[in-house]
C-alpha cells in the first residue's frame, strides 16, 4: 500500500497503471480485512474461554 501511495503522490502514474494499483489496493484492502475478522474472532473465542468458569 505504501508503494502504491508514493507512486501516485509522485503523479507519474498513467490511466492504466492507476486503474491496476486501484484494483491491487482493493485486494490489499480485502485481505487485510479477513485477518482482521479472523484475529477477532480468535480473541473472542479465547476471551469467551477465560470468562468461562467451566473451562477451568
Amino acid at each position: 500500500m505504501e508503494k502504491i501511495l508514493e507512486e501516485l503522490e509522485q503523479g507519474e502514474t498513467g490511466i492504466d497503471a492507476l486503474a491496476k494499483h486501484v484494483k491491487r489496493a482493493g485486494e490489499l484492502i480485502r485481505q487485510c480485512k479477513e485477518k482482521l475478522r479472523s484475529t477477532e474472532s480468535e480473541v473472542s473465542g479465547l476471551l469467551k474461554d477465560l470468562d468461562d468458569p467451566s473451562t477451568s
